[in-house]
């Protein structure tokens, strides 16, 4: 990816040159799910527009001295006991990347202790946040959320004075064309989250149509532009499974397009998305009751257009620029690395609580009733995570 031929003489006059000019270097030391590049995009447009965007990202290791970069990413799923740089300087910044939940993917165990400085995942305590999505105000491109702090307040203030107007005349046209309920895209048939046996009880009460491996329609290019927005209320935003803070293109998706998006995961989501922009599955006591309500919404155009308000005011992007951006921006900024003691403490550790019962209990899928059910079996002090809501 990003090689510079026959620029400058050897890796040492390399790197005292980045170092003059007061370029950042990145490493990329492994692969992102075989992508040898991250998903950062192309070499020249990785940090432009970018508030710092004096960093380069290179993934050649011999083109520097690999203690000459300013710091190293490491994909933890892709991480080897027997690859892992043997020099380093204390002023060098080792970063752990991740974007699959701990429930499906383990944190590597032989290097976790004081070896990485920074965290680089979905997670909203990391130190460079790396979301699948954001949503950022529609007037001023000002970054709203995810995160704990989030302000809905531009939305909210309007629609709870009464103000709420109808959406625009497109997307009321395209709510207008549609005919079918509930989509799923979906190739993951044995998720950890128990959704395919959630969405079988579904389908007893509504109709579901499951797009992918685990069903039997097929969608294509475009498929969420020109199939799911165009002809379903509904889109299913199952997680493969329920972990803290997990929210991935799932949500996205369908965030992006006029369909309303049925979240399933443990995350509080009021921290991701607009209020009243999505349907929560957990919220119901069990799928029969949530297909009442889904059924219910299809049949009332004024309160089904209610939750595509929040479109007025704020945009869904892919979350991949920001992170880049706060990469460069915390390697200029930050001088002197921390250490994480123990990375397998603060990427896993007790945050999969529902996962846990699901595991570990006889309950198929989570519902609001069968987490009531497990927190009361925990005692008083027990709460599932995915209660902050």
């Amino acid at each position: 990816m990003i090689r510079e031929e026959n620029y400058f003489a050897n890796p040492q006059i390399r790197a005292k040159t980045y170092r003059e000019k007061g370029i950042k270097t990145i490493l990329l030391w492994n692969t992102l799910f075989g992508n040898k590049n991250f998903y950062f995009g192309q070499k020249e447009d990785i940090f432009r527009d970018c508030p710092f965007d004096k960093c380069k990202v290179f993934n050649d290791r011999n083109y520097m001295n690999v203690e000459d970069y300013d710091a190293i990413l490491f994909h933890g799923n892709e991480m080897s006991d027997y690859d892992i740089p043997q020099k380093r300087k204390t002023t060098q910044f080792y970063i752990y990347v991740n974007l699959e939940s701990p429930a499906n993917r383990k944190v590597h165990q032989k290097y976790r202790r004081n070896f990485f400085n920074f965290t680089m995942t979905y997670r909203l305590d990391s130190d460079i946040l790396w979301t699948y999505m954001i949503v950022e105000d529609v007037k001023n491109g000002e970054f709203v959320a995810p995160s704990k702090d989030v302000d809905w307040s531009v939305f909210q203030n309007h629609t709870n004075a009464g103000n709420a107007e109808e959406v625009s005349s497109a997307i009321l046209n395209t709510i207008k064309g549609k005919s079918k309920l509930v989509s799923w895209l979906v190739s993951n048939c044995y998720a950890k989250s128990g959704r395919l046996e959630y969405v079988k009880e579904l389908s007893k009460h509504i109709d579901v149509d499951v797009y992918g491996k685990c069903g039997k329609f097929s969608c294509y290019h475009n498929c969420f532009k020109d199939v799911i927005e165009t002809d379903y209320f509904f889109y299913l935003s199952f997680e493969n499974s329920f972990c803290d803070d997990y929210v991935t293109e799932k949500l996205m998706n369908p965030l992006r397009h006029n369909v309303v998006p049925v979240v399933y995961g443990s995350a509080n989501y009021s921290q991701f998305a607009p209020p009243n922009s999505y349907v929560n599955a957990l919220d119901f006591e069990s799928p029969k009751e949530l297909a009442a309500y889904l059924k219910y919404l299809s049949q009332d155009l004024q309160r089904y257009q209610s939750f595509l308000q929040w479109k007025k005011y704020y945009r869904v992007r892919g979350g991949t620029k920001r992170a880049v951006c706060t990469l460069c921006e915390m390697l200029h900024k930050q001088k002197k690395p921390k250490l994480y003691s123990d990375l397998s403490d603060w990427y896993a550790k007790d945050k999969c609580t529902i996962q846990t019962f699901l595991k570990n209990d006889t309950y198929k899928y989570a519902t609001k009733h069968t987490i009531m059910n497990y927190e009361q079996k925990q005692g008083p002090d027990y709460k599932a995570e995915t209660w902050k809501r």
